[in-house]
């Protein structure tokens, strides 16, 4: 696990933690079931103390993304309690009998296991893309890279929504990342149209960050506050105070046309890209992409494979 703190930053370095081990659950960099360093050994390699560390890891349970469990240290959490082996290594004849040999074993019959493969074929159809996240200020920026990509509707709501009316799930392919899945994934009867999806790590501009020199101003634009946030405090992990960090919603447009031109780097979220390429230098310019290609693609395939 990649981590790294900057102590002379303003964001305090329990958040710093907390933003990064996140990322690196939602993008896929640390696998579910995944053992992280314990508590002082990471607290002792950041030259921290273990209570920052204690602080950080019982948010990350607290909201589901890992496991702290006596004996067996910190853990990120599974998807559907299942183990953590790629299902690609396992035939589908060798599923079905381990499914048959569970449902058995549970004492349903024959009969039950066909009863429930005709409901599967009764199903109704998808009607639409349902992306889940918590935080409203997000839904425009995943509604704005997810419906080019789709011909079916593609619609947003919160983890409450969820809660509150679970029946919107029903003629609905349910995306999610795994900041929210572990929240609601017990509420979703079908498991085939619920897709766990994998966001970048925001390494390239991480990686653009780290080559600016001390004093460079970066400018971030997005539509969502909470994006802003997550992006200051990854680049006050890296740089702390070397690197003066503005953000500035899009629909500030005096600001926004004001700091284009004193920027020395800008990153923009897709739903402002159109906007700030029109007045800003494109060759410091680099719009983040919250999903990536593979995850697309994985949409469009369980889409059409189970949809």
């Amino acid at each position: 696990m990649k981590i790294s703190i900057n102590k002379d930053s303003s964001v305090p370095v329990r958040d710093q933690l907390v933003e990064q081990v996140s990322l690196q659950i939602a993008s896929g960099l640390l696998t579910p079931k995944e053992k992280l360093p314990s508590i002082r050994a990471l607290a002792a390699r950041l030259g921290i103390h273990y209570s920052t560390v204690t602080a950080a890891y019982n948010h990350l349970a607290d909201v589901g993304l890992l496991d702290i469990r006596q004996g067996s240290g910190v853990r990120v959490a599974s998807i559907n309690n299942r183990e953590n082996e790629p299902a690609a290594k396992s035939s589908l004849d060798s599923m079905i009998n381990d499914f048959l040999a569970r449902a058995s074993e549970a004492g349903f019959a024959a009969a039950d296991v066909m009863n429930a493969v005709e409901k599967l074929k009764e199903r109704k159809p998808v009607r639409r893309i349902l992306a889940v996240d918590r935080n409203e200020d997000f839904h425009r920026v995943l509604l704005t890279e997810l419906k080019p990509h789709f011909k079916i509707p593609v619609e947003a709501c919160t983890v409450q929504d969820i809660m509150d009316k679970p029946e919107q799930m029903d003629d609905s392919l349910i995306l999610t990342s795994l900041y929210h899945l572990f929240t609601f994934q017990d509420k979703v009867k079908d498991r085939t149209r619920l897709v766990p999806c994998n966001i970048e790590p925001a390494s390239l501009e991480m990686e653009k960050i780290a080559t600016l020199r001390a004093g460079s101003l970066v400018l971030l634009v997005s539509v969502s506050e909470t994006l802003m946030n997550m992006a200051t405090k990854l680049v006050a992990a890296h740089r702390g105070e070397e690197i003066p960090v503005r953000a500035v919603l899009l629909s500030d447009e005096k600001e926004l046309n004001y700091m284009v031109n004193h920027a020395n780097l800008i990153l923009c979220d897709s739903p402002s890209e159109d906007t700030v390429r029109k007045i800003a230098d494109p060759k410091i310019l680099q719009v983040f992409k919250l999903y990536p290609p593979s995850t697309i693609k994985l949409i469009q395939e369980r889409l059409s494979k189970w949809g």
